[in-house]
């Protein structure tokens, strides 16, 4: 018998049978019945042949249990019984995957990096990654380190994955791979963060140099996004297009919000406002012009959800904005003196919390 956390339960100490009732457990769904199993086995028979696989499907059980962490030591068990084979090259990308659902982004990262650079690792996964599945671990390691923080190394891998891309972008099912367009996509995420930091503050000068340094970012975050938007994924292309018109509305929001001199006259207020408000119409229009071939995109493709939708309100905020433009247009172009502009209301910021490649917890046990 073994003490467990329902209390004492007996157990028959034969691999096979232990090994047949932990699998059944799993098949039916009970997770943590399956785990006790897998625990006695891996206790009573260190040594048995079997004991890479139980792991692993040991591992799986944590998963589903949502205790990553435990789950990770066993797939570390999994590795080190399975070395050189395509079992031990399985646990390595769940154990980055536990990492990451346990918060351990550089961790994670860390396993990623190892299992595409070091040879070391490579020998331990049975060689060589292959293509597809080296194209994989390198966006993983990408992303990883973005959730960590290191933004600057996170671009340099997302990059590695591009130049894989641009290698072998004959091959369809590289050219086809999610890992490529999320590469992309989340290389425009890097610099759109760095945008949206940005605040057009006084003195003039300052002012001037954080324009140029927004514009920089503007352009970088548009050049990937347009890259993901072109291979056209039902899911990370639209994510693009809506970011790209989001980008110019974000940019008519932090003009609304630029600081103002305090030592200005009312006139001399409205006059300032004009000349800072003066290009928000033509950037109303391409933000329209872009969430609207987003839609009509998502249409062709036969597609919805939730990029389309953000689509739409973006677009009925920024032809609201646009119609209000023109009407002070108008009334400029009569000699009127505009009233105060009233300030645009910030477009909701919409979730981009992916869900961690572990998370659904699709792989088979062995």
């Amino acid at each position: 018998s073994k003490q467990t956390a329902a209390g004492p339960r007996a157990y028959v100490l034969d691999f096979g049978v232990l090994n047949d009732e932990a699998m059944a457990h799993y098949d039916a769904g009970r997770w943590a019945r399956a785990v006790e199993n897998f625990d006695v086995i891996l206790d009573e028979f260190p040594e048995n042949d079997g004991v890479g696989a139980v792991a692993f499907n040991c591992g799986l059980s944590l998963l589903r249990l949502g205790r990553p962490l435990d789950a990770a030591r066993r797939f570390r068990d999994a590795i080190r019984h399975g070395q050189g084979s395509r079992d031990a090259r399985d646990a390595v990308f769940l154990l980055a995957e536990s990492l990451e659902l346990a918060g351990r982004h550089k961790a994670a990262a860390n396993v990623y990096k190892a299992v595409v650079h070091d040879t070391t690792v490579e020998r331990i996964v049975g060689g060589k990654l292959g293509l597809l599945d080296g194209l994989e671990a390198t966006a993983r390691w990408g992303l990883a380190l973005k959730a960590s923080g290191d933004i600057h190394a996170a671009e340099k891998a997302l990059r590695e994955v591009e130049r894989i891309y641009e290698n072998h972008r004959e091959i369809k099912l590289v050219e086809q791979s999610e890992w490529v367009v999320r590469s992309y996509h989340e290389r425009g995420e890097i610099y759109r963060e760095l945008f949206e930091t940005i605040r057009f503050r006084l003195p003039v000068e300052r002012m001037q140099k954080d324009l140029e340094d927004k514009a920089n970012l503007f352009l970088k975050a548009q050049a990937a996004y347009f890259r993901a938007i072109r291979l056209h994924s039902a899911k990370w292309s639209l994510a693009a297009g809506y970011r790209i018109g989001g980008l110019y509305a974000r940019l008519i929001d932090d003009i609304y919000a630029a600081e103002i001199p305090v030592d200005l006259s009312a006139e001399m207020v409205e006059v300032y406002r004009e000349e800072l408000y003066k290009h928000t119409g033509h950037l109303a229009k391409r933000a329209v012009t872009i969430l609207r071939k987003n839609i009509e995109l998502a249409q062709r493709m036969g597609v919805g959800g939730d990029w389309v939708e953000k689509s739409k309100v973006e677009m009925a905020r920024m032809e609201a904005l646009l119609a209000k433009e023109e009407r002070a247009a108008k009334r400029r172009a009569s000699g009127d003196r505009p009233q105060n502009a009233e300030k645009p209301k910030n477009a909701e910021k919409p979730s981009n919390a992916a869900t961690p490649a572990g998370a659904e917890h699709g792989a088979k046990p062995k």
